[in-house]
């Protein structure tokens, strides 16, 4: 497009040609036009456009009505091919140079401000933050209508009080006490429960001299977060209270970042995602689930998390890296990925200042720049994420502790998190999204294979690819390491392949053991979350090994394996938590073939105890 159109969506969405403004047209056809400039140049549906605009109101006429819109717009832009809508695939491209929309120029001027701050050039900073904010023209796309212009508004808007958040730390920082409180004082009374003004104001009232008034202010602040949150002030909130009554409080304030050259902005977007299967089968409810969760949360003021566990095998990670890859185009900013539990280092969880180590040199700091400790690095990890939408997804996590760190607070970022444990206490903190993932049904099962083999060899061998389903519990894993053995020996009959699997219960672990893949070995796995079973718990996945059948109730299972003396109610809430079995009615429990195999051949419980203990070393 021809650098002389510009547009602006920061403010009332406008067309400036060689510096004149033009008319974009009624409010729907601006919503058209902020939809196209808004997906950064790539194509967007008709069917896209209309959810955009209408949402779930749309009337039957609405195609027709977004086809309308765009020929009109073709007639403001002009109709030469490289400054038009075009048509392309069921859907429309608005081809546009970066720097011809104000956001982009204000997104780069903002990552220019952050480059000279973290060189130390505080006054550098502020005038490039104070350049961005010049490109507000009032509310973000005031006035147009639809759910998608509406979504960007509530995100624009978090831009928008962040950069002037940083604008103004900028001039505290540099001792410019006075000219910040007076800005500080406005926004701290229309935005009295945000904790960073709050501290900014004290600091630059008590540099100013005014200390009563910062303690004022703190107080206030402090009374409000319990009455209306029921929270108490921040750490860092506090500190700047106490230093502040203690007369310890040093100004300017120290700047802790990264100093020049020890931090630099990526050139493309973070992409660490893992390959993804070329299709999943039976989990497209699921998938849904997601993408309209991640959908609902895009205005949320902190991250969202999906949760997706189930047992050892069901598929999990196969799952959220799919989802990632139909997610990934969401998130301008790139995707951050990490296995939390790498079967590949002895079973160990992964320490997390490891991760976040890994997370902070992709995002720009250089290993010498690192912070020491846990706590450090989760601090820069959220202060470099502050600005950035990003899709996090961590594999393999086992508990909270190990997450607190690692989440991030900004609007519109999503985590993914694939675990064998529940992780409950992670819904009271954020918007949070939780899916079980159970093994394949029959049917779907039979369409796995199908995928991999061929319908037509699966077709031919019916009772034998039943025999295989049901030897591997219907769980992925177990079945993507079958099909792997069949494909290698193409001349090979199902038949006999099921009657390796099926000759005794060890030999089909042994069958869908494999040494040369450890992510197809369940029998590691099973072994691993066994592993971090308390001694109860252990004791009682033990006992089960007795038991005849798959359906139990947990008090007589254990009691069977008892002493009389000891005998006692013992209900599995470990062993659920775990995904090693689930409770069918209250009281009574089942689990799968494979799993109930691997019972029988986990060591005693002192032997467990040691395997506990060395995995929290």
């Amino acid at each position: 497009m021809h650098t002389d159109v510009k547009f602006s969506v920061l403010g009332p969405v406008r067309l400036h040609r060689q510096g004149a403004l033009e008319a974009v047209g009624q409010p729907r056809q601006c919503a058209v036009l902020a939809s196209l400039l808004l997906r950064g140049g790539r194509p967007v549906s008709l069917s896209k456009l209309v959810d955009d605009v209408w949402g779930d109101e749309a009337p039957p006429s609405a195609e027709g009505s977004v086809r309308t819109y765009i020929y009109r717009l073709r007639q403001v832009l002009g109709k030469q091919s490289n400054s038009s809508v075009q048509s392309v695939d069921g859907g429309y491209l608005l081809p546009f140079q970066p720097d011809a929309l104000d956001l982009t120029r204000f997104k780069e001027t903002t990552a220019r401000a952050r480059e000279a701050r973290s060189a130390g050039n505080l006054t550098l900073a502020a005038d490039l933050l104070s350049e961005a904010l010049k490109l507000w023209r009032g509310e973000a796309l005031a006035g147009v209508p639809g759910p998608f212009a509406s979504r960007q508004r509530s995100f624009l808007s978090q831009l928008h009080f962040a950069c002037l958040e940083e604008q103004l730390s900028c001039e505290v920082e540099r001792g410019r006490y006075a000219e910040a409180a007076a800005e500080l004082s406005a926004l701290h009374i229309e935005h009295p429960l945000r904790e960073r003004v709050c501290g900014l104001l004290m600091t630059a009232l008590y540099g100013a001299g005014r200390q009563s008034e910062a303690l004022t202010v703190y107080h206030t602040t402090s009374h409000m977060l319990r009455q209306h949150l029921g929270v108490n002030p921040s750490p860092e909130l506090q500190q700047v209270h106490e230093r502040i009554l203690s007369g310890r409080f040093q100004l300017p304030r120290r700047d802790t970042r990264p100093t020049t050259g020890h931090v630099s902005t990526p050139s493309q977007p973070l992409a660490q995602l893992p390959a993804a299967l070329p299709r999943l089968v039976g989990r497209e409810k699921e998938q849904e689930q997601i993408e309209q969760f991640a959908t609902a949360t895009e205005s949320s003021p902190v991250g969202s998390v999906c949760l997706v566990n189930g047992v050892a095998g069901v598929g999990k990670t196969a799952f959220t890296t799919a989802v990632a890859h139909r997610l990934a185009e969401r998130f301008p900013d790139g995707q951050l990925f990490a296995d939390m539990y790498s079967e590949g280092s002895a079973g160990k969880p992964r320490d997390p200042a490891e991760v976040l180590a890994d997370f902070l040199q992709a995002l720009g700091v250089r290993s010498e720049a690192l912070p020491a400790g846990t706590q450090a690095r989760g601090l820069l990890f959220r202060d470099l994420l502050a600005k950035r939408r990003i899709l996090l997804v961590l594999d393999n996590a086992w508990d909270t502790d190990e997450l607190q760190h690692l989440l991030p607070v900004t609007p519109g970022s999503v985590v993914l998190i694939a675990s064998r444990t529940q992780l409950h206490s992670l819904t009271t903190t954020c918007p949070t999204l939780s899916l079980t993932l159970l093994p394949l049904s029959q049917v779907n099962a039979r369409h796995f294979l199908a995928c991999r083999l061929g319908a037509e060899r699966v077709a031919a061998e019916p009772e034998a690819i039943d025999r295989i389903i049901e030897c591997a519990g219907r769980l992925p894993l177990a079945l993507a390491n079958v099909a792997a053995r069949a494909a290698y020996r193409p001349q090979m009959p199902l038949t006999r392949l099921a009657a390796e699997y099926t000759a005794s219960e060890h030999s089909a672990l042994d069958a869908l053991h494999s040494n040369e893949d450890v992510i197809l070995n369940k029998r590691t796995s099973i072994t691993s979350s066994y592993r971090r079973l308390d001694p109860e718990a252990a004791f009682l996945f033990r006992a089960l090994s007795a038991w005849p059948g798959a359906l139990f109730a947990a008090s007589d299972a254990v009691n069977k394996a008892r002493q009389p003396e000891q005998q006692k109610d013992q209900p599995p809430s470990g062993l659920i938590h775990a995904h090693l079995v689930s409770e069918v009615v209250p009281g009574r429990h089942n689990w799968d073939r494979l799993i109930a195999t691997l019972s029988a051949e986990q060591p005693s419980t002192a032997d467990a105890a040691t395997s506990n203990t060395s995995l929290n070393t």
